[in-house]
């Protein structure tokens, strides 16, 4: 989803009072009319969809009915269904006729009359049958902000008896599903519940001012975790829009409400809190005691044998992150310094990999498997030699964070353009990282762990895709989706058919609570 038209954006989320925007430089910049002081972009997103364009041109002001005939529809709590099937599950609604459809149905009707636009009913999404893809338009974004936010007014929000303890949704601030999927992840993280919830954690509530209170990360957070696993049990969603400013302030690239990658905004949010952390008395820089360091930091261990004199490299990699792909191919020289590795555009281009070996396990195997080494330079050979390679897990972390490379960057004329690999990759509810650790340090620790959390994306890019997040209560055994504000309880043959991208796993200590 893109990058909004900043004018639009800013001044209307000023205007609720929810967010605005921390100064940084542009290419193109404007004040916002109720936020004088306030410097936002106004160029749009060089992909916007040339249908939606053709639209505007053709209806004129009009092209927005739609939104206004299903806004009334869900005023009056009216079952929307297909009107050739009867179906009520995932319609959508034509944005040329406002006819509802379901998506079979849809796709037929775009093609049959040639409107190839329609709304998601559920998402809210308008999606185009010709790109096959996701869209964006400021003017729908702000139709789509206004249903959702009328939804989830005081006047529409009652408890139900069927929400849940410890579920909660995150109202969309503007193409923020990235960090909303991101600290759903976190707020549902066991060990990170406990230690947020307990009365010894970090914060500054008695001894500092508000404005200090405002710009700490850790407090914003304990109060997330609070409104999540303590607040009342109601449908109202939680507004992230104090920890969005701050990771605006600290994270400059991040600024803005153009949509990112929800990798690089949780490898922000583990900076952010590392750093506010990092100057507490307590902590220095060889014994760092802060959360991430405690709870997600591993190391790996690179090992190089140089095939002619049998000479052995080891070297030490400390990371947040074990990251993998399901591909068979050789190691270059880099590796040791950076362990991301790109997933292939399709498996045909390698026959040893089947699409049925698409799995976390396998993708361990391969990551940690020994692989030649060409133009590896030995120190006794004094010459550059052939070697072999091994990576393997030294020290599992207590939350295993794995992260499935689907964007890759491809050439494309004089520019690049960043794919998705869309296979689907199966993964375990619980799993045992024993073979891929390193030998001295196979009895040191239980390396068994369960499932908590899954960040999934659909979508063809990062520019036009959207993040949701599963999470898992495990003494319940229940898995939920978490899409914004929007929270229900799901299969759990949903979560493990979903296009995962990041998989947290908690390592078993005892028998898991939640």
């Amino acid at each position: 989803m893109i990058e909004l038209s900043s004018t639009s954006s800013s001044s209307s989320f000023s205007s609720m009072g929810l967010v605005s925007s921390p100064p940084r430089s542009v290419c193109s910049t404007t004040n916002a009319s109720n936020s004088p002081n306030v410097v936002v972009q106004t160029r749009l997103h060089k992909f916007s969809c040339p249908e939606i364009e053709k639209l505007k041109q053709k209806y004129r002001i009009q092209h927005t009915s739609c939104f206004t005939h299903l806004q009334s529809l869900l005023n009056k709590n009216r079952i929307i269904k297909c009107r050739e099937c009867g179906l009520d599950e995932q319609c959508r609604i034509c944005l040329d006729c406002s006819l509802c459809f379901c998506r079979h149905h849809a796709q037929h009707h775009a093609r049959l009359c040639s409107h190839p636009l329609a709304i998601d009913i559920k998402r809210l999404f308008v999606h185009c049958y010709i790109c096959g893809d996701v869209q964006y338009d400021s003017v729908f974004e702000r139709a789509r902000r206004k249903i959702i936010l009328l939804q989830q007014s005081p006047s529409n929000i009652s408890p139900s008896s069927s929400a849940i303890g410890g579920i909660c949704g995150l109202l969309n601030l503007g193409n923020t599903c990235f960090m909303n999927s991101v600290l759903q992840a976190f707020v549902h993280a066991p060990v990170l519940r406990d230690c947020f919830l307990s009365e010894k954690q970090h914060y500054c509530e008695s001894k500092e001012t508000n404005h200090v209170l405002n710009n700490c990360i850790m407090c914003q957070l304990r109060r997330l975790y609070h409104h999540v696993h303590h607040g009342q049990t109601t449908n109202e969603p939680f507004v992230p829009s104090q920890l969005l400013y701050l990771i605006w302030t600290h994270e400059n690239h991040l600024a803005g409400f153009e949509e990112q990658d929800a990798q690089e905004l949780l490898m922000a949010l583990f900076n952010i809190i590392h750093s506010q952390n990092s100057n507490d008395e307590k902590n220095d820089e060889k014994s760092c005691s802060c959360i991430i360091d405690r709870f997600f930091k591993g190391a790996l261990q690179s090992e190089i044998i140089c095939s002619q004199c049998g000479q052995k490299k080891i070297s030490l990699i400390i990371n947040e992150f074990v990251f993998l792909l399901p591909r068979s191919v050789s190691k270059k020289n880099d590796l040791v310094r950076d362990i991301s590795l790109q997933l292939p555009l399709s498996s045909s281009n390698d026959e040893s990999f089947s699409s049925s070996s698409f799995s976390l396990e396998n993708c361990l195997w391969r990551f940690t498997h020994s692989e030649a080494l060409s133009n590896f330079y030995c120190d006794k050979c004094q010459m550059s030699m052939t070697a072999n390679i091994k990576l393997t897990i030294s020290q599992a972390p207590i939350v295993a964070c794995f992260h499935l490379k689907r964007f890759q960057y491809i050439k494309k004329s004089r520019s690049k353009m960043r794919k998705k690999i869309s296979a689907h990759i199966s993964f375990p509810d619980e799993l045992d990282l024993t073979p891929y650790m390193t030998i001295t340090n196979l009895s040191k620790e239980n390396n068994k762990y369960y499932l908590f959390a899954v960040i999934s994306h659909f979508g063809s890019s990062v520019e036009t895709g959207h993040y949701m997040c599963y999470v898992k209560l495990q003494l319940q055994n229940r898995w939920f989706r978490c899409d914004d504000h929007c929270v229900c309880e799901v299969s759990a043959e949903e979560v493990f058919k979903s296009e995962c991208y990041l998989l947290f796993y908690q390592r078993n200590m005892m028998n898991p609570t939640n």
